[in-house]
C-alpha cells in the first residue's frame, strides 16, 4: 500500500496561506469529534459561515489529500454542522495523527 501523505505542493503561496488560515480557524471552532468505522466526524456550531468555510477547506483539502472522502451537512437538532472525513485502509490512522496535531 502506498503511504498516505498530504501533497502540500498542490498549492501556490496564496492558496497555502488560505489553507493554513482556514485550518487554524476550523480547528478552533470544532466542538467535538466522533469516531467512525473508517474515519471521523468533526462537529461544529450550526453557523452558515462555518459551513461556507468548511466547504472552502474541503475544496483545498481534496487537492492535497485526494485519498479522503468528505461529507458535509447541517443537522437540525441541535443546530450543528457535521463534517465526515473517511477513506480506505490506513486513512483512519492518518486522520488520528492529523487531528491530534
Amino acid at each position: 500500500m502506498k503511504p498516505l501523505a498530504c501533497e502540500l505542493g498542490a498549492f501556490d503561496a496564496a492558496e497555502r496561506r488560505r489553507y493554513d488560515a482556514l485550518r487554524r480557524e476550523l480547528a478552533a471552532a470544532r466542538r467535538g469529534t466522533q469516531e467512525l468505522p473508517d474515519g471521523f466526524a468533526l462537529l461544529y456550531p450550526g453557523e452558515p459561515e462555518l459551513f461556507r468555510k468548511l466547504s472552502e477547506w474541503i475544496i483545498l483539502e481534496r487537492r492535497c489529500c485526494p485519498f479522503l472522502s468528505f461529507s458535509l451537512r447541517f443537522d437540525a437538532e441541535p443546530p450543528a454542522v457535521r463534517l465526515e472525513l473517511v477513506g480506505g485502509e490506513g486513512v483512519k490512522r492518518f486522520l488520528q495523527g492529523q487531528l491530534a496535531g
